[in-house]
Formats: C-alpha cells, sequence, structure tokens
C-alpha cells in the first residue's frame, strides 16, 4: 500500500515540476514583452540605446505591425534575441532606411501571422524617427541556403536600393513539429 501512494507522490510531483516550467517560460516570455516596451518607449525619447534588462546585449529598434499585431523589433539576429522577439539582421540598413531592411522571427510565435499575409498586404514599421508603411509584393518559399533574399536587386524583384524596402524571414512550414527545417518562409515589401 506504501509503495503504490509513493508512486502517486513521484507522478504526482513529476506533473507539477513540468507544469510549473511551463508557466515560468510563459511567465518570462510575457515580462520580456514588457520590459522591450519599456525600453522602445525610453528610446523613442532619448539618445541612448535603452536595454530591456540590464544583463541584454540587444535593445528595441522598431516596432512592426503586422495584420493589426504589434511586435518590438531587437537588434542583432542571434538566438538568444529571437527567442524573446523578431531581429533585425545587422549587416542590412535598419527598418525605414534606404535599402533592404531584413527581419526575422519564430514561426509560431512573432510571425506566426506571416501565414496570412497576401499580395498587397500592408506592414507598419515604426524607428526611433519615423514610420514607413510597405505594401507586400513577394511571397516565397526557399532554402535556408538562399542568401540572395537578404539583398536588394534580386531577380524578379523591382526594388531600389534607394528606397526603403522589406524582408521578413522565419522558418517553413509553419505547422511543423520539426525544429530548425530546411526552409524559410521570405516576404518581400516595398515601402509606400
Amino acid at each position: 500500500m506504501v509503495s503504490k501512494h509513493k508512486w502517486l507522490t513521484v507522478f504526482l510531483l513529476l506533473g507539477i515540476y513540468q507544469f510549473s516550467g511551463g508557466l515560468y517560460i510563459f511567465a518570462k516570455a510575457e515580462l520580456a514583452q514588457y520590459l522591450i516596451a519599456n525600453a522602445w518607449h525610453k528610446n523613442l525619447h532619448s539618445t541612448e540605446k535603452h536595454k530591456p534588462w540590464p544583463w541584454a546585449d540587444t535593445y528595441p529598434v522598431a516596432e512592426i505591425t503586422i495584420k493589426a499585431q504589434k511586435w518590438y523589433v531587437l537588434a542583432g539576429a542571434s538566438g538568444r534575441n529571437l527567442a524573446f522577439a523578431p531581429t533585425h539582421v545587422s549587416s542590412t540598413p535598419k527598418p525605414g532606411e534606404k535599402g533592404n531592411s531584413v527581419i526575422v522571427g519564430h514561426r509560431d510565435t512573432q510571425f506566426s501571422s506571416l501565414k496570412r499575409l497576401q499580395k498587397g498586404d500592408v506592414i507598419e514599421v515604426k524607428n526611433r524617427h519615423t514610420s514607413q508603411r510597405y505594401q507586400v509584393t513577394m511571397l516565397r518559399v526557399a532554402l535556408q541556403t538562399q542568401l540572395e533574399y537578404l539583398h536588394s536587386n534580386i531577380s524578379n524583384d523591382t526594388f531600389d536600393d534607394e528606397q526603403p524596402s522589406l524582408t521578413l524571414i522565419t522558418c517553413y512550414p509553419f505547422d511543423s513539429l520539426l525544429p530548425n527545417p530546411t526552409h524559410r518562409y521570405i516576404v518581400k515589401a516595398t515601402a509606400i
């Protein structure tokens, strides 16, 4: 009888541990969004680059609105930064500047709304100085090795390096359970 209750207690404790771990991750993600938003609003009224938390190696560079859903974009496309928000690829122009700005995000969180985008839809991006609207001109699935999509002047597009353009990239397929698939979903948009 004692043995039966011991196992029940062990399984109950394991269940509580698993549930609390998931709750911790959710709470951490929600708190991070609040801290990133706070840093963004400080950046709008200051010349300093405010970090969302003291040990962060990033700061918010833009606010992006896709299908009425807003996200703050962090500087530097690292795995650590991607865990909290969409990130700007630092080797490309900042959102709203001349040239092609590239922003990457997770398919199951921040960029899940990309699957509902269609050609002609509008994406709004605000940086510290301006607000820029972009119209979606291309939706494509490509291999992760096809880096030409990071550039403005690829074939079959009418991008002008002197005009702001935007490329959003996430993993594909959207509903796959496999981590790090070999394909990417690419949305290209031009300033309007």
